[in-house]
């Protein structure tokens, strides 16, 4: 059977329960909206800890580090520059997009999408088990989600017939070609990724409604290549700290007096700076 005449019945077994069109721009406005109460909520937020040698137990408080902060992002960047000394180069990009009419709402496509990979890697695996990638998942402009993903260490034979065979388990069209510009190619696109969208948002917002990762790293080397986004290095100088949502819970856990000094600290009380703790 014909390429053009497999599409439509490989569509029709899958798109059982067509939906009205849950993406445009009411579902922008609504993801910008509720990113906008996700941040303020997140900028309420405070960690207490107390030094171990200090007689008084002064309390000391931090913002933890989200991802919708600056130094969040520059910490990502400087992250996967460590790429570019990786010693095996980027093979292929492949872009997962999905069918708006085979999902209900925004949150069931990532979810789909998300099932749908898992599938797919696991038959990359079959033809290499030590196959590395990265993911990246954002959305396009109307709200609908689709992925990126970078692979290191496969070889793919005739890689669009592959990409025709693996359609029938997708959550819609599959998009891949060589990584020409290899380990460079790849940070250049990561790097510009972490940064698009933070203009207005958007995508940090939709990262956050679909519970997604920035950036999620695959295959042992990969992983340990890339490391953790902040390496630990503590002296165990600091007793456990608290984590506190907001001023109520800082009057509750630690009295009224403290909650004051945290959340409207007097001009030379205990220094606030952003934690090390990452929170996407």
């Amino acid at each position: 059977m014909a390429r053009a005449q497999l599409s439509p019945l490989l569509d029709s077994l899958k798109n059982n329960c067509p939906s009205s069109s849950w993406y445009g721009p009411h579902l922008v406005n609504e993801i910008q909206f509720e990113w906008a109460e996700t941040k303020s909520r997140r900028n309420e937020q405070r960690i207490v800890a107390y030094r171990k040698d200090d007689p008084y137990k002064i309390p000391r408080w931090w913002k933890p580090l989200h991802r919708h902060k600056s130094r969040y992002r520059m910490k990502q960047i400087g992250r996967i520059q460590r790429l570019i000394e990786y010693r095996k180069r980027a093979r292929y990009f492949i872009t997962f997009t999905v069918d708006p009419k085979r999902f209900d709402n925004d949150r069931q496509a990532h979810d789909g999408l998300k099932e749908a990979w898992n599938k797919i890697r696991k038959r990359l695996q079959r033809i290499n088990p030590d196959v590395q990638g990265i993911t990246a998942t954002e959305p396009q402009k109307q709200g609908q989600p689709h992925m990126h993903v970078i692979l290191w260490n496969i070889y793919i034979p005739k890689y669009l017939k592959w990409a025709s065979e693996t359609y029938p388990i997708s959550a819609g069209r599959i998009h891949i070609k060589p990584a020409k510009a290899g380990n460079k190619g790849a940070v250049s696109y990561l790097a510009k990724y972490i940064t698009k969208g933070t203009s207005d948002d958007f995508t940090l917002g939709c990262l956050s409604r679909w519970k997604a990762r920035t950036l999620n790293p695959f295959g042992k080397e990969i992983r340990d290549l890339l490391g953790p986004l902040v390496v630990k290095n503590s002296t165990k100088e600091w007793e456990k700290g608290i984590f506190l949502r907001d001023y109520d819970e800082a009057c509750y856990e630690l009295g009224e007096e403290i909650a004051e000094m945290i959340y409207y600290p007097p001009e030379n009380g205990p220094p606030m700076t952003e934690s090390i703790l990452i929170c996407p």
